[in-house]
Order: C-alpha cells, then sequence, then structure tokens
C-alpha cells in the first residue's frame, strides 16, 4: 500500500527524533561521561608516566653518585702513582743519560740509586747483575708511567659520565614538567566543586593507622607519618621535601637502615610479603618495571609521596600494585 507523501514525511521525522534521542541519551559517550572520573583516570596516566620520569632521574643520580666516587677514588690513586714517578725520576733519568754516553755504572752508583742500604741488598739478592737491577729499575718506572696514562685515561672517561648524567638528569627535569603541567591542565578543567572532591579522594586527612609490630618498624612509620603534608620535588630526601623513595629511605635511616634514593633498587631489600600479610612499615611497590613506593601504614592505607599536586599524603592502597617487601 502506497503511503501519502505527508505520512512518509511524518515517519521520516519521527525517525530521525528517535535517532536523535537515541544518540543524545545512548550512543553518545561524552553526553554519559563523568568529567570527575574521566579527569582521575587521565591524571592516573599522567602519573604513571611522570612517576617513571621519577625513576629515571633517581637511577641517573645514582649513576652520577657512583662516578663521583670513582672519580675520587683515581684522583688519590694518580696522585700517589705521580709521587712514585717523581720518587723514581731522577735515577731513571742519570741511567738513560749513562747509556746515552756509553758508559757503564757500577756497584756504587747502583747503591746510590737506591732508597736505602737495606733496599739495594735486598735488591742485589734477587738480581744477578747490575745491569739486571738497573733493566728493574727502568721497567718499574716505565710501568708506573703506563699506569698513570691509564688511571688519567680512566678518569678522563668518568669526569664524561658525569657530565652526561647531569645533561640526562637537565632532559628528565624538563621532561616531568612537562607532564605536571598536563596534570595541572586536567585539574583546571574541573568546576571548584569538582576540584575539591577530587583532592578530597587524594588526600586523607586524618589517617588511621595501626600499630607497627615493632618499636624499629613504630619508629619508620612515626617518621613517615609526620612528614604528611610536606612538598614534592623529584630527587629529594627531606627533611623539606620528598619524592617517593626519598621518604622510605629517610624513614628507614631513622633506625640505621641505609637505603638507595631508587624505588626499584629498594625492592630488592628484605623479604618479600603477601598483599595479605602487609604489615604497618612495608614497603609498597608499583608499576612494571617498578617506578614507585610507599609505606604502609594499615587497614589497606598508605603514605607516600606522589607528586608536586599533592605533596606527601596518605590514601587507599593505589592501583598497579607489584609487591611488598619487609625490612623488619
Amino acid at each position: 500500500m502506497a503511503l501519502s507523501k505527508r505520512l512518509r514525511s511524518v515517519i521520516i521525522a519521527a525517525c530521525g527524533t528517535t535517532l536523535l534521542v537515541t544518540g543524545t541519551l545512548v550512543g553518545n559517550p561524552l553526553a554519559m561521561a563523568d568529567p570527575l572520573s574521566d579527569a582521575q583516570a587521565q591524571l592516573d596516566e599522567i602519573e604513571a608516566q611522570r612517576s617513571a620520569i621519577e625513576q629515571s632521574y633517581n637511577d641517573s643520580q645514582l649513576r652520577q653518585s657512583k662516578a663521583e666516587a670513582q672519580k675520587e677514588s683515581l684522583s688519590s690513586d694518580i696522585a700517589d702513582t705521580q709521587t712514585k714517578i717523581d720518587a723514581m725520576k731522577p735515577a731513571a733519568i742519570y741511567i738513560v743519560q749513562m747509556q746515552q754516553q756509553g758508559a757503564g755504572i757500577d756497584l756504587t752508583a747502583s747503591f746510590l740509586l737506591n732508597d736505602s742500604p737495606e733496599n739495594f741488598l735486598s735488591q742485589m739478592q734477587t738480581a744477578a747483575t747490575v745491569t739486571s737491577l738497573i733493566n728493574d729499575q727502568l721497567s718499574s718506572y716505565v710501568s708506573q708511567i703506563n699506569h698513570l696514562n691509564a688511571l688519567n685515561e680512566t678518569l678522563a672517561g668518568t669526569i664524561s659520565d658525569i657530565k652526561a648524567e647531569v645533561a640526562t638528569q637537565q632532559k628528565l627535569l624538563a621532561a616531568a614538567q612537562v607532564k605536571e603541567a598536563a596534570a595541572q591542565t586536567v585539574v583546571n578543567r574541573l568546576t571548584s566543586q569538582q576540584r575539591m572532591t577530587l583532592q578530597a579522594k587524594q588526600q586523607v586527612v586524618s589517617p588511621q593507622h595501626a600499630a607497627a609490630s615493632s618499636s624499629r618498624a613504630q619508629t619508620v612509620l612515626n617518621f613517615a607519618l609526620a612528614q604528611v603534608g610536606k612538598g614534592y620535588i623529584m630527587g629529594t630526601a627531606g627533611p623539606v621535601t620528598f619524592d617517593c623513595s626519598g621518604l622510605v629511605m629517610a624513614a628507614y635511616a631513622k633506625v640505621g637502615i641505609y637505603l638507595p634514593h631508587s624505588s626499584r633498587e629498594q625492592f630488592n631489600y628484605g623479604t618479600p610479603v603477601a598483599r595479605a600479610d602487609l604489615q604497618p612499615g612495608d614497603l609498597l611497590f608499583f608499576y612494571s618495571p617498578i617506578h614507585h613506593v610507599g609505606m604502609y601504614i594499615g587497614n589497606g592505607m598508605m603514605v607516600h609521596a606522589s607528586n608536586p599536586r599533592t605533596g606527601v599524603h596518605v590514601t587507599p592502597i593505589q592501583g598497579s600494585y607489584s609487591g611488598a617487601r619487609r625490612l623488619i
């Protein structure tokens, strides 16, 4: 049966309205999205990226610290070797001059070239002739010079490594600032009420924590909780600001346990603990590979230094949990 033109128009209009309503209520995810949940998801993703940058920064600082220690050791070795060379140099020059002139070096000269009569007699017991004694002295002198050259070459490489690490850290700091700006942009898009709600979720004002199992663990826990409200700066370990591994490092130093300033390195300390067996003071690690650490305080809560927006705060155990370690 043929439909009239007017009826067809009404049906088409009705279908169009239905499609529009359906698209608005069901088909368009943006219309149903929760701005706060969306912002939190974006912040979580940014935080994972920024935390990885922090880990790289701290690892670079550890490498720089080791290189600085190596530089100091090399400098000391170079000074000692140079002292030996300076002491041997007059004798070596004398020997070379005599050889160039075609003159022999008798026992008297050999005696004078030694530091002491006892040293001379000791060397003569092992050297068959004066010539072999002189060759030993020259060989030792050349060996020390070669050793000094090798030390200087290693030192130059170490200094180059230090400069490279400093440059790497500058780049990582810049990258972290980009992530922090991106996170702030996400927050700025929210209404004031939404920002207050987000902040309330990220910060537990009055943390409820359980008692630690020992006095040492309690000392660690008390220190960490006393830092709540302090600021976050990447690469710091107190007393005014902390990053995640810096907070843990400072807390455990209070009981004589000295950890590296790296969450990934800290995971190698202590013994593994199942999540169901967590006790206050245990270290909690996040992401894979690991690049964040916090401290368990009981009741499913943790204290940690997250980022510049939140500083040191108490929150429920966050996602991306990787494992836990017990040091006490």
